[in-house]
């Protein structure tokens, strides 16, 4: 599972998601760290979320980008706003 090209992609959507959160709120690497974790666990439950309501937006190949984009970025509000 773990180098399947939708846990790849996932993971790369999650990291670009992160390090833009990062650079628009971030102060500190450990700011990184901790959003870059919780961007990867908001996508893949997002993805799990459009999965399981059978969503299907904006799919790029099993991959439900919208809806696991706009998880992946309320996860990371949430995190900066448990952070403050």
């Amino acid at each position: 599972m773990f180098a399947s090209p939708m846990f790849i992609l996932g993971s790369t959507l999650a990291t670009v998601w992160a390090a833009v959160f990062h650079l628009i709120y971030g102060k500190r690497v450990s700011d990184l760290v901790l959003y870059w974790f919780v961007a990867l666990i908001g996508f893949f439950v997002g993805q799990g979320l459009a999965e399981a309501t059978g969503m299907r937006l904006l799919l790029l190949g099993q991959v439900h980008v919208l809806e696991s984009t706009l998880a992946c970025g309320a996860a990371m509000f949430v995190a900066r706003w448990l952070k403050a």
